[in-house]
């Protein structure tokens, strides 16, 4: 039994009811009774030998058939003693509550809500329980249940405080507008009515042009300060997690492009890895160094993305144009690899669609000949530049304590000082096999999240210089005839490999029941699936652990007391798709 499942079940003898460790995923699991869940949760962030300080995710799966109906996990993480562990209860229909675990963990509070608006699941004690993606009347359930229809039920919202079209009149005096949108936007919390008619409710968003049109952030200022921030999610909600209760494994791929859609590579990577962990496949040496390469060009393509339209927002134009000028080199070889330049759909389960071609890798190495150049070229323009200084120094501090309550991950927690990176945290792919290190920062501003990501683009470019010098001969792709079809030139010769093709593609493959979760280090910080299998080729629960979704969630810690001119520097911090944030 491992270290951590002996002291909980030592500790806890009448709460745990099961603990379970997977030798071949690494997966650590413990089963308590539901109203255990805080005190449990409580020992394994406060004991010095477990040390669970980062919360990695909540979620929750249903089964119907079961008088226990929901199932709460929560995904923890020790970062001392680089462990993993899920903490996981059962709920009744009748009565779907939990303690909640918001007073341990600040980053609980999105989390918890996406649980209740998303599975119905209520967490007592929570300091603001309501729907954080659906609106806040939207009566018609909550759509991750099993019995809720794929294609929804057809609900239009209406809000009470603004007249209909039918109506002449507003149902609400003018007086009590003000109130109504109060409770509205922020919610009916304590001391909500006892705001100063000093302070004023500002929508920031989603007509600002640098919230992209998909987020809403509502401030309570005093003056030009902010005194609250709260972001107002759900404008891009794409469904994917309960798409892919009805697709086959291989069927979702192309969802995962449509998340992080400046990032797509990293997506799918992130996804067939999980897929690969669930059911056993040893990728190729050559794929794994293949996909190391094009992942590293993609968290380039990503950085660059991000600094251009950082600076942009914040007024130096002429690092946008630049950095899409190299951004536009990488997308070209993108094409040569896979036709594609923006979804791509590229990574395949078990390996990889395509290999590197002689001409691609020439082009890759002419263009890590000049790219430390141009790194230097931004690095000029804007270390000198007192607007940018002015707006990232010192702005959206946040430490290295409270970045990791949070669940932050990536340059946004590396910004503060904390050298956590899945990459060597976890390592995969060919990430042990080269020599690179991880850039930290010491203030935890965005100015240090900028320079994290300067220094990450330069290890990028180290790490794929040397996959390009060590990339082994061999096949892309596993041979795993049960999940893998057979190549499209034997498809087309051999009566064998055709009916094999036919039946993965009609009935998908049936990877065996259990349960795994597994991470990636993309761009923007840790990119999780969580996937439960019944045997069946589809997978029975998918859970997606999106950064952007968890550092929203930070937003109104790191926003408040700050100028309202502020709050556009403090979105573009976090490196935030919406696509991914509401997924």
């Amino acid at each position: 039994m491992h270290r951590v499942l002996e002291t909980v079940k030592d500790r806890f003898p009448h709460e745990v009811l099961a603990i379970h460790e997977d030798p071949r995923r690494g997966d650590l699991s413990v089963q308590v009774a539901a109203h255990a869940v805080p005190l449990v949760a409580q020992f394994l962030h406060d004991d010095p030998q477990l040390a669970f300080d980062h919360i990695t995710d909540i979620c929750a799966a249903d089964y119907p058939d079961d008088p226990e109906r929901f199932e709460v996990i929560y995904h923890f993480l020790s970062l001392p003693h680089r462990t993993r562990i899920r903490l996981k209860a059962r709920v009744p229909e009748d009565h779907p509550s939990i303690g909640t675990v918001t007073h341990i963990w600040k980053g609980a509070n999105f989390l918890e809500r996406e649980v209740y608006d998303l599975m119905g699941i209520r967490f007592e004690g929570h300091p603001d329980l309501r729907r954080i993606f659906l609106p806040e009347d939207y009566d018609e359930g909550h759509p991750l249940r099993k019995d809720f229809p794929a294609e929804g039920k057809g609900w239009r919202s209406q809000f009470d405080f603004l007249p209909r079209l039918d109506e002449p009149e507003s149902a609400w005096t003018e007086e009590e507008v003000p109130q109504a949108q109060r409770q509205f936007l922020l919610g009916d919390q304590q001391g909500s009515s006892s705001i100063r008619t000093t302070e004023l409710l500002l929508n920031m968003g989603p007509q600002h042009p640098s919230t992209h049109g998909v987020l809403r952030v509502v401030l309570e200022l005093d003056g030009e300060r902010i005194a609250r921030a709260i972001p107002d999610l759900g404008y891009l909600h794409r469904g994917v997690e309960k798409l892919a209760e009805g697709l086959h494994y291989m069927q979702i791929l192309p969802h995962t492009d449509r998340l992080d859609y400046v990032c797509a590579m990293t997506n799918n990577y992130a996804y067939v890895r999980a897929v690969e962990k669930l059911v056993g496949i040893t990728v190729p040496e050559r794929a794994e160094y293949v996909r190391t390469i094009v992942a590293e060009m993609q968290r380039i393509v990503g950085h660059l993305f991000w600094l251009g339209t950082q600076a942009l927002d914040i007024g130096a134009m002429t690092v946008f144009f630049w950095t899409f000028r190299e951004r536009e080199v990488l997308l070209d070889l993108f094409e040569k690899l896979c036709g594609a330049r923006l979804t791509l759909n590229y990574y395949r389960i078990g390996g990889v669609d395509s290999d590197l071609t002689p001409e691609i890798i020439e082009r890759l190495r002419a263009f890590l000949k000049t790219f430390p150049a141009h790194l230097h070229e931004y690095d000029v323009l804007l270390q000198r530049n007192r607007i940018w200084l002015a707006r990232t120094k010192g702005v959206a501090v946040i430490s290295g304590e409270d970045a990791i309550n949070f669940g932050l991950t990536g340059p946004v927690l590396r910004g503060s000082g904390v050298a956590y990176d899945v990459r060597k945290f976890e390592p995969y792919g060919a990430y042990d096999q080269v020599d690179w290190d991880v850039p930290v920062g010491k203030d935890g501003d965005t100015y240090d999240r900028y320079w994290v990501r300067i220094e990450e683009m330069r290890q990028s470019a180290r790490i794929i210089e040397q996959c390009l010098d060590r990339l082994p001969n061999g096949p892309i792709i596993a041979d795993h005839p049960k999940v893998i079809p057979p190549p499209k030139q034997k498809v087309m010769r051999d009566m064998e490999s055709l009916i094999h093709h036919f039946i993965i593609f009609t009935q998908g493959f049936k990877p065996p029941k259990g349960e795994t979760y597994c991470s990636t280090e993309a761009p923007k910080g840790e990119l999780g699936f969580f996937l439960i299998s019944d045997g069946g080729p589809r997978p029975y629960r998918l859970k997606i652990r999106s950064p952007s979704f968890v550092h929203m969630g930070a937003f109104d810690f790191m926003a408040r007391g700050y100028l309202i001119s502020d709050i556009i520097t403090i979105f573009g911090t976090y490196d935030i798709v919406m696509g991914e944030c509401d997924r």
